[in-house]
């Protein structure tokens, strides 16, 4: 159902700055609004580095603390599998449908958005998206129960161990993904 106030959104999706393009996703979206009966959705994307969406009104870059405001006042916040921004949208009261950049896909450099964003779902902290069935009946499930998809600032202080667990597993993740980078790099040289 779409929003009832002009200024609120129904979907964010949130891209993040990295340069790898993530148009994967932005179709998912493009796909989604113009299935029969989301077309009134109204939606923001946040596109980085990534192609504009063709549906969706599409900004590359938006101010911290306006992004802050759009996570609050949107019906479903959709984020690509960045440790920080998952962390935010659940400090801003949303639950994050997650789609984690693909690096086989050439939309990060590493995996470390898979893993993390695995490990985040399994804990029940975000809803965790790999494909574009799994993404469409996320998004329409959390347009249907929107409170039944919010977080409290009481559920984020109860779920603050599994989330420092969560990022503790995502830095050892990295630093093990690091050093096999540097050791592939110095066997080549």
């Amino acid at each position: 159902m779409p929003a009832e106030n002009a200024d609120q959104l129904d979907v964010l999706v949130i891209l993040g700055t990295d340069h790898h393009r993530f148009d994967r996703l932005i179709g998912w979206l493009d796909d989604y609004l113009e299935q029969p009966g989301h077309e009134s959705l109204r939606a923001l994307v946040q596109y980085g580095g990534s192609m504009p969406p063709r549906r969706a009104k599409g900004v590359g870059i938006i101010a911290w603390t306006e992004l802050q405001d759009r996570m609050r006042q949107a019906t479903a916040v959709v984020s690509h599998g960045g440790p920080a921004t998952m962390l935010e949208v659940r400090r801003q009261g949303r639950k994050p449908i997650v789609v984690p950049r693909d690096p086989l896909l050439g939309e990060h450099i590493d995996q470390h958005q898979q893993e993390f964003s695995r490990r985040m779902g399994k804990l029940g902290l975000v809803t965790l998206c790999e494909d574009r069935s799994s993404f469409e009946t996320a998004l329409s499930a959390v347009l249907a129960d929107p409170e039944g998809h919010a977080v409290s600032a009481e559920e984020n202080r109860r779920d603050s161990l599994q989330v420092a667990a969560a990022v503790d597993a995502a830095g050892r993740i990295i630093d093990g993904l690091a050093v096999s980078h540097a050791r592939r790099r110095l066997a080549r040289s």
